[in-house]
C-alpha cells in the first residue's frame, strides 16, 4: 500500500460553489500571492495552497515538482468538489501542475500555467547552476524593504507585506536547489503526452516566449499565448486580467484580447 501523502496547508474560499480551482504559487512565494486574484473568482470554490517547503507547508519536503505534484493530487482527492479541480500554477506552481496533469489526468479538469515551459537556453543554463539563482535571490530579498517594493511597484506589482514576509522565510538553499533541479527533468516530450486541456502563458517582460511557443506546438489539447507588458509574476501586476484569463479557460470561452496567440492557427 502506498504511503499516505502529507496534507499541504491551504485556504478554502467559496465553499458553497460546485467546482474547484486550485491555485499553485511560484518558488519562495505562498498562497498569499493570489490575494488580489481570489476576489475575482467568486463563482468557484478556491483552494489556495502552500506548496512543499513553503510557509504553512515548510515541513513537507522535498521541494521538487514530483513530490509537490503528489501532495497536490492528495489534496485534490480529499478537498476538491467531485474529487477533481481546475489547476492554475505560476512558475514553480505551473511546473507542478504540468507534472500533476501528466501523472493524474483524472484529477485535472483543466490546466492554466504561466511562466512554466521546459527550460531552454539561458533559463536552462541558470537552472543547471542553482547557486547562481540562490545568490541572486538572496541579493534581491536582502535589499532594504522600501527599495524592494519601490522596484516591484515600478513594474506595476501590488504591494503585499504578508507575501514579502513569507518570501523571506521561504528563501532557503534547499528550496532553490530542489526546485530548479527537478524542473530540469521536465521535457517537451513529457508535455506532449499530457491529455488534459492546457493553456501555456508567457509574460513578455520576463518569460521565455520561444519555449512557451514550442510548448503550444507539442500540446495535444491546448494553446500558448503571451500577455504583453506582463512580468513573470503578473498575477501581482494584473490580478483582474489574470482572473479573467483563468475563468475564460476554465469555461472554455474566448480568451481576453490581451492574450495573444504564440502559435499560428
Amino acid at each position: 500500500m502506498a504511503a499516505a501523502q502529507p496534507e499541504l496547508f491551504f485556504e478554502s474560499h467559496n465553499e458553497d460553489k460546485q467546482e474547484t480551482i486550485i491555485l499553485l504559487h511560484g518558488l519562495l512565494s505562498s498562497h498569499k500571492e493570489y490575494d488580489s486574484v481570489i476576489p475575482h473568482l467568486g463563482a468557484y470554490h478556491i483552494l489556495a495552497v502552500d506548496l512543499n517547503g513553503h510557509s504553512g507547508s515548510a515541513a513537507i519536503k522535498p521541494t521538487t515538482t514530483s513530490s509537490s505534484a503528489e501532495n497536490v493530487a492528495a489534496l485534490i482527492r480529499a478537498r476538491a468538489k467531485g474529487g477533481a479541480a481546475h489547476v492554475v500554477g505560476l512558475s514553480f506552481g505551473g511546473f507542478v501542475g504540468l507534472v500533476l496533469a501528466g501523472r493524474h489526468p483524472d484529477l485535472v479538469r483543466s490546466l492554466f500555467v504561466t511562466g512554466a515551459a521546459p527550460f531552454e537556453g539561458l533559463y536552462k543554463w541558470m537552472a543547471e547552476r542553482p547557486s547562481v539563482i540562490w545568490y541572486s535571490m538572496r541579493a534581491l530579498l536582502g535589499m532594504p524593504v522600501w527599495l524592494y517594493w519601490w522596484l516591484a511597484e515600478a513594474k506595476g506589482m501590488k504591494k503585499n507585506d504578508g507575501l514579502y514576509a513569507d518570501m523571506q522565510k521561504n528563501l532557503t538553499w534547499e528550496n532553490v536547489k530542489d526546485c530548479y533541479t527537478s524542473i530540469l527533468s521536465l521535457s517537451f516530450e513529457d508535455v506532449g503526452k499530457i491529455e488534459v486541456r492546457v493553456l501555456g502563458v508567457a509574460g513578455d517582460k520576463d518569460d521565455d516566449l520561444g519555449s512557451t511557443r514550442k510548448m503550444g506546438e507539442v500540446l495535444r489539447d491546448g494553446r500558448a499565448v503571451v500577455v504583453r507588458g506582463a512580468v513573470h509574476a503578473w498575477d501581482l501586476q494584473f490580478p483582474e486580467l489574470f482572473a479573467r484569463g483563468v475563468l475564460a479557460w476554465v469555461r472554455e470561452e474566448e480568451l481576453p484580447v490581451e492574450f495573444e496567440s504564440l502559435v499560428a492557427s
